[in-house]
């Protein structure tokens, strides 16, 4: 396994960035259609499509996710993706159209300027086309895709992911993983660093291979584990994903739990400025048998893997992110 998302079967990942405007976008798509749920916390989400993927909707089903860059601007991006997937003829067909549906949610990484526009295509539309034609089961971690331009509080943001199998109750495996974009209004280390919040999850040294430390939450450093600057938007965003036939009930659930690994790996978290929203999915074929269908044990086995994975891709953006000339990164701070 790669510790990617894209362990996975079905799953495949592209990414692309823009250099001189410091932003990017990361595409999640696949060969066949993904069960799908949202769940958000953050005060100030900017998303498309996903009220297809509330419990009340009659879809609950899509062809691609989209993260990127750009803050509202950013949602650009998907109508691309939703381009060239009907070019591939795939979609949610109705009568004799195919239309894909593509969700997506933005970070805050803007610049001042006002040239994100050439020729009235904007650059997310071009990183899209780039990061759905570069789609892989492998790709990179830290400032790459919708990561690139991505902030915290104290160190620099960025891309991660994580995987994991999981035995169920039955004795039989499947796998989850997880795909973050870290650009956290909180502070994700444990007071000034070197270690994370949620360091004691680490698996064969994925974010350092840091000891563990016994030094405890000082509260009267409380505000360096905010931004100072009030006019910060920042996010986290991501996927949480299984190869388990859950549905759709089921993935609001791993969705929901999940949120809890952002608040263990990030403090503070859901706040007013955040945006932090995470879409869960499932790329079952179905092929459990009925004796084998997820119980609410094997909902809860699955979920807590999942949710650690999330909180494992969280520090991974952290860790493997590079400084682009803003803030530190990690390694600079903390790598000898």
């Amino acid at each position: 396994m790669k510790n990617l998302i894209t362990d996975i079967e079905g799953i495949l990942v592209g990414c692309a960035e823009d250099y001189k405007f410091s932003t990017g976008v990361t595409v999640l798509s696949g060969p066949h259609p993904f069960t799908a749920a949202i769940d958000v916390r953050g005060g100030g989400a900017g998303t498309r499509e996903t009220e297809i993927l509330n419990l009340e909707s009659s879809i609950g089903r899509i062809d691609a996710i989209v993260l990127s860059g750009g803050s509202a601007f950013g949602l650009d991006a998907s109508s691309e993706v939703q381009k060239l997937l009907l070019e591939e003829g795939k979609g949610y067909k109705v009568r004799d159209y195919s239309i894909p549906l593509v969700s997506s949610a933005v970070i805050f990484d803007l610049i001042q300027t006002n040239n994100y526009w050439e020729n009235d295509v904007s650059i997310w539309k071009v990183l899209a086309n780039r990061a759905y034609k570069d789609l892989s089961d492998n790709f990179l971690l830290g400032s790459v895709g919708a990561g690139y331009g991505a902030n915290t509080a104290t160190v620099k943001g960025g891309q991660g992911s994580a995987s994991s199998e999981v035995e169920l109750s039955s004795g039989k495996k499947i796998k989850v993983g997880s795909l973050v974009i870290n650009n956290a209004v909180g502070n994700p280390l444990l007071n000034s660093g070197p270690n994370f919040l949620s360091g004691h999850l680490e698996i064969n040294n994925e974010f350092g291979g840091l000891t563990q430390t016994k030094e405890k939450y000082d509260g009267i450093i409380r505000a360096k584990r905010i931004s100072h600057d009030s006019n910060q938007l920042n996010t986290i965003i991501g996927v949480v994903a299984t190869n388990a036939p859950l549905n759709r009930i089921q993935l609001k659930r791993l969705s929901i739990m999940c949120h809890g690994s952002v608040s263990r790996s990030i403090h503070p978290s859901h706040t007013p400025m955040d945006g932090d929203t995470i879409f869960a999915i499932s790329t079952s074929d179905k092929s459990f048998h009925a004796s084998e269908e997820i119980n609410k044990l094997d909902l809860t086995i699955i979920s807590t893997i999942a949710s650690d994975t999330f909180s494992r891709a969280c520090n991974r953006a952290i860790f493997e992110a590079k400084n682009i000339g803003g803030k530190p990164s990690w390694k600079d701070l903390f790598e000898n």
